[in-house]
């Protein structure tokens, strides 16, 4: 790998391909846990709970000293919350060399200039016994839940 160059827009393409790619599977694996939530027709998988209960009928069995309880049922998916993790900030850190600026003759901008780039060579750089170093500081948050997610939740809390 010694001597191999590359430019510094090749060098952050790929950075932010990397990026791009890790957002999407994210999404993609939160996608993929909302069907958790469903049975295979696309029902919601369902818990119930043993509730006081309380009205005209309760108090009848209160009176004659039964404890009353109803079966609540409650879709699992509302008791949970959905704020997917996205990828707030990335520090990337890196030792490379800058080998110049180069014209490339077949690449014109729109102003008819040729267009120029800066020749880097990443794997000239070593750092303690020979080896490349970089450091990498990705920072997650909890992101908001989907207008659609809150639009299913609502109507599924309807249900009890």
């Amino acid at each position: 790998m010694a001597g191999q160059t590359l430019t510094l827009q090749t060098l952050v393409e790929a950075i932010m391909g990397s990026i791009s790619e890790a957002q999407d599977q994210i999404e993609r694996q939160t996608l993929q846990n909302i069907y958790e939530w469903f049975d295979e027709d696309g029902r919601p998988k369902m818990i119930s709970f043993r509730v006081p209960a309380f009205g005209p009928e309760a108090d009848k069995k209160r009176a004659n000293g039964e404890s009353p309880e109803r079966e609540l049922h409650v879709p699992l998916i509302t008791l949970t919350q959905n704020n997917p993790i996205k990828i707030k900030k990335l520090t990337s850190k890196f030792d490379i060399s800058l080998n110049g600026v180069e014209s490339l003759e077949e690449q014109e901008n729109a102003d008819g200039k040729l267009k120029k780039i800066l020749s880097t060579d990443l794997f000239s750089r070593a750092g303690k016994k020979g080896e490349r170093t970089a450091s990498m500081e990705i920072e997650f948050e909890a992101g908001e839940a989907t207008e659609a997610y809150l639009k299913l939740q609502n109507e599924l809390l309807k249900l009890f």
